[in-house]
């Protein structure tokens, strides 16, 4: 699924001009034209005296948009220096950047982490929030959580309805479509051994993603790039059932996305359309959209995500053609990776924030005043984070770090940070005393809890447990 058009298209609502000609030009889908526009702003502001923080935003992402990510980043770090604002806002907008950029090199953990940094920002405007939850639908459904798709993709249809422009709704409404269409494709009876998919697809059914949401006020404005995206969607499940009638319009799809300057995005959409074709028993139309890859994919270079998908294209067009060796090679090939690609996602974020469940209140937390419950709920949320502090959990409420402190002592009888030390060696016994941690070592469960050293896990531990952790590993 695409991450090039609703990022250009959220990055755009949120941060551009609306009267300006970038606004447009990134909403018609013109991107090489929109870069024009904004280099030549940028470069016009960088002879003033001061360079202006959203002009050089807006052409940092239009660079990650055309895959330019080299360029991206060194754009996105003259930003940062640019930056006029207060503290708080320049988190929300440095972690949203950050995030951005992870998911584009398809570094997901990363990414969805710092979107949820952004969503828990108290400073983080309403259209960053907005673009954290597409950001995070997009991550969530690279890794196959449907479950944590649908409840973020409710949040934004939710905020969208609040946002001053309904062009938001727009947005939810196509990528609800989106979600729904890759869902009936991936779930077809020809892809039924489409054994990474398939453990997602049991998660949830299609009328999860088909509640009906209210009509958008008549006067909304189209978007051009989602009404081109919309239509290709449409085509794409016609040829997963077996019709061939859209083949010109997917055809013409595909050209647009090469003349815009979409590298990554016709890659994707090559894959998608030979996904479609396998559904649909069209092995020659598969085959079309693969051949330009060539035997250079088949080492594997390309991220896992993408491999994975390519594999499993491979062997089913195979099984299609009747070459039965060469399909059970290849998808002996791919089940394989399937495997190692779970365990791999599960290790990188077992525990990420967005997909754990919020705790229930406990006994600490209600000795705590109302303000301070918000810091209490900060803390638990974010102690897999090696850099977590004790001042972003005051900044993030509002107080002092000696308010804080006070806070915590006074009601419970020790400080926070003893609190976050205590609950991370809690977390870490309880995965090494679950039936199925023996894969990890004792550090690596450590790492996935923000402790990153032997001595301070040792202890820290012994000192609560009397015992060290790998004795605990052994039971």
């Amino acid at each position: 699924m695409s991450v090039s058009i609703y990022f250009a298209v959220a990055s755009t609502l949120s941060s551009a001009d609306a009267t300006s000609t970038f606004f447009a030009k990134m909403l018609a889908g013109q991107f090489r034209d929109a870069a024009s526009v904004a280099a030549a702003r940028a470069e016009r502001e960088q002879g003033g005296a001061a360079p202006n923080y959203a002009s050089l935003q807006n052409y940092a992402d239009v660079q990650l948009v055309l895959g330019c990510y080299e360029d991206a980043e060194e754009i996105y770090r003259r930003a940062k220096k640019s930056i006029r604002s207060e503290h708080g806002t320049m988190r929300a907008a440095l972690s949203r950047n950050a995030g951005w950029q992870a998911l584009f090199q398809s570094h997901l953990s990363t990414a969805l982490k710092c979107f949820k940094r952004v969503d828990d920002d108290a400073d983080a405007s309403p259209g960053l929030r907005l673009e954290s939850l597409v950001g995070s639908v997009l991550v969530l459904f690279q890794l196959g959580r449907l479950d944590g798709v649908r409840s973020r993709l409710e949040l934004l249809s939710e905020m969208a309805r609040e946002a001053a422009d309904s062009r938001w709704r727009r947005l939810a409404e196509v990528l609800r479509a989106d979600l729904l269409a890759q869902y009936r494709m991936r779930s077809s009876a020809q892809l039924a051994d489409h054994i990474y998919w398939h453990s997602a697809i049991l998660e949830l059914r299609a009328a999860d993603l088909c509640e009906a949401s209210p009509p958008l006020p008549e006067d909304t404005p189209t978007i051009a790039a989602l009404a081109r995206r919309a239509d290709y969607l449409n085509h794409l499940l016609a040829l997963s059932r077996g019709s061939h009638a859209g083949l010109t319009q997917i055809d013409a799809h595909l050209r647009w996305s090469q003349s815009a300057g979409l590298d990554d995005y016709h890659r994707e959409l090559r894959l998608e359309v030979a996904l479609a074709a396998l559904a649909g028993s069209a092995s020659n139309v598969a085959d079309t959209m693969l051949r330009m890859f060539g035997d250079g994919a088949m080492h594997g270079n390309q991220h896992a995500h993408w491999y994975l998908e390519y594999l499993y294209c491979q062997s089913k067009m195979r099984q299609q053609q009747g070459r039965l060796q060469d399909h059970s090679q290849m998808y002996a090939r791919y089940a394989l990776m399937s495997i190692k690609h779970v365990r791999a996602d599960s290790v990188a974020m077992p525990t990420a924030p967005a997909e754990r469940a919020a705790a229930p209140a406990d006994d600490i937390s209600a000795r705590l005043p109302g303000k301070y419950r918000r810091a209490y709920r900060y803390l638990i949320e974010h102690l897999e984070r090696p850099d977590l502090s004790v001042r972003e959990v005051a900044n993030h409420i509002g107080v002092t770090e000696r308010a804080l402190q006070a806070a915590f002592k006074a009601n419970l009888g020790y400080s926070p940070s003893q609190l976050i030390r205590s609950r991370r060696m809690e977390h870490i016994r309880d995965e090494l005393l679950a039936d199925d941690t023996h894969a990890s070592s004792v550090l690596q469960v450590a790492n996935r809890w923000g402790v990153q050293h032997r001595s301070t896990l040792l202890n820290g531990y012994r000192k609560l447990y009397n015992e060290a952790p790998s004795e605990t590993l052994s039971r």
